[in-house]
């Protein structure tokens, strides 16, 4: 890994790669060992370090991708600041050393702290001077740590807090890593744990047996890359293709049929929506990087805009007039990109793509049928009106 993280590559074939990401999500992967932690635990990030070594980059790129995607989401803004700044005085002086003896390069601290910004940024909270040392407690506490907890090591807990609780007890489990591993591996076991003390102050850890940890996973971060990068590319590719063929088949044939255009205005929305966001995404990870992919102006745009060409060529007739196209046109694309931005806004995360997806289509679908609907009513009433002058019509004389 020291080998490795002095040349961490920057691309992935064409796909950038971002360094900090990297040793960030690779610092977080290592704190848990079992595989309810995965994609990101210890085995499957150390066996992206070992592909990387071997000059396949693939894993890294999944660590950068999964970085973009979770980092932004994943501490309630202010809890951490709130939280921290009990630890002010060491971040300050650990920032303030300048040593960075870690492989990683400090990456989850540098995360967490705002590369030690934070110990100024944010207001101290008024009794914070009589935390800044470990404060001896009577209380019974109960320590569970795991050998192999990449991010609390118990030995820091036996030396440095144990000492100030008289009463405290300490368990440390053979194989466990952090607090994921203690939560999802062996339920049945933490629970006994942790009631027994809670009832008794007795420990009864019986139950665990040592946590089995393998470094041959099932599913890496290489094949997860692969994967998803072959998705986005195909589905990509699709969505330029559909969009070349759609007014090509409309030139040549007039129009789709009543089941061909059911069938693209009602199923085929989702993959010109993913196609249109995975294309977009692509385009922003290779040109724009700064730019978040949970950015909203993206997901609009990617999402409504093929959503709404689809709909509209999936409605059109060739043989129509002008106006009623450009009408057509700015109808289905103005209620796919309104509904692409509401669906988008309506929930958190990438399920926020499903509802932007489905907004959009129904978004477009509607206003096209309002427009179908008032022009039959249009014609309607001028038949009508026609017929009603034929019939008020005098008749011709016969003398």
């Amino acid at each position: 890994m020291r080998r490795t993280a002095a040349n961490i590559p920057d691309h992935w074939g064409f796909l950038p790669i971002k360094e900090g990401n990297v040793r960030a999500a690779s610092f977080y992967g290592l704190f848990e060992t079992s595989s309810e932690a995965a994609p990101i635990n210890a085995p499957t990030t150390l066996d992206s370090w070992l592909s990387a070594a071997e000059g396949d980059a693939s894993g890294f790129w999944f660590l950068s991708l999964a970085a973009d995607l979770s980092f932004p989401g994943s501490f309630v803004w202010g809890e951490v600041a709130a939280t921290g700044l009990a630890d002010a005085q060491a971040a300050r002086e650990h920032f303030g050393s300048g040593k960075r003896d870690s492989i990683l390069d400090d990456a989850g601290s540098a995360f967490a702290w705002g590369g030690g910004a934070l110990v100024d940024a944010w207001p101290a909270a008024p009794d914070a001077d009589e935390y800044s040392r470990v404060r001896t407690s009577d209380v019974e506490t109960l320590l569970i740590g795991g050998t192999l907890d990449f991010s609390t090591p118990p030995q820091v807990a036996t030396k440095e807090l144990l000492p100030h609780l008289p009463n405290g007890r300490q368990v440390v489990l053979d194989g466990f890593g952090h607090s994921t591993d203690f939560w999802t591996y062996q339920q049945r076991a933490g629970n006994r744990l942790i009631s027994t003390f809670l009832e008794s102050g007795q420990v009864d850890d019986s139950l665990y047996k040592p946590a089995d940890v393998s470094f041959t996973p099932d599913v890496t971060h290489a094949a997860l890359a692969k994967g998803i990068a072959g998705t986005m590319v195909g589905l990509g590719i699709i969505l330029v293709l559909t969009l070349l063929w759609m007014p090509r088949r409309v030139h040549k044939r007039g129009r789709f049929g009543r089941k061909s255009s059911a069938t693209l205005r009602s199923l085929y929305p989702i993959v010109l929506g993913l196609g249109g966001w995975f294309l977009g995404a692509l385009i922003v990870l290779t040109t724009i990087p700064d730019v978040p992919l949970d950015n909203p102006l993206l997901a609009v745009v990617s999402i409504g805009a093929p959503v709404g060409l689809g709909l509209y060529w999936a409605w059109v007739h060739r043989d129509w007039s002008c106006k009623t196209k450009t009408t057509g046109f700015a109808v289905a694309a103005g209620g796919a990109l309104a509904g692409a931005w509401l669906g988008f806004h309506a929930t958190e995360g990438l399920l926020g793509l499903i509802t932007a997806i489905t907004s959009a289509a129904v978004g477009g679908n509607l206003l096209l049928l309002a427009i179908d609907i008032s022009w039959d009513r249009q014609a309607h009433d001028r038949f009508a009106e026609a017929e009603a002058k034929e019939v008020l019509r005098p008749l011709p004389s016969t003398g």
